[in-house]
């Protein structure tokens, strides 16, 4: 298996982070994004009067972590690191100093 099957995601080119770059990517982001939809509805649904603070609370931190987790699974999958860009150029390189292109 090529290098180009394995990764799933490649590096934004403007901003941070990275972007689906095959079909896996896609439905990886596209389930992860159902999944959460759908389990912040029932979630959200399942409570109570009772419960609704620490149940709210509990959602916020499931949220945060599914979140961490998928972050985590893409940048495993990505071609490249995940850095600050613009128009496919790193921004540290962008503003080193020393520089004369102004």
């Amino acid at each position: 298996m090529s290098d180009t099957e394995q990764n799933w995601f490649k590096p934004k080119r403007h901003g941070y982070g990275a972007t689906p770059s095959n079909w896996k990517g896609w439905l990886a982001t596209i389930g992860f994004a159902g999944v959460i939809a759908v389990g912040s509805i029932a979630w959200v649904q399942a409570l109570t009067d009772e419960t609704r603070l620490i149940g709210m609370l509990g959602w916020a931190l499931a949220l945060v972590g599914a979140v961490w987790f998928f972050c985590r699974f893409a940048r495993k999958k990505t071609d490249g690191p995940w850095a600050w860009r613009w128009n496919g150029q790193l921004y540290r390189e962008m503003f080193e100093p020393g520089s004369d292109d102004r």
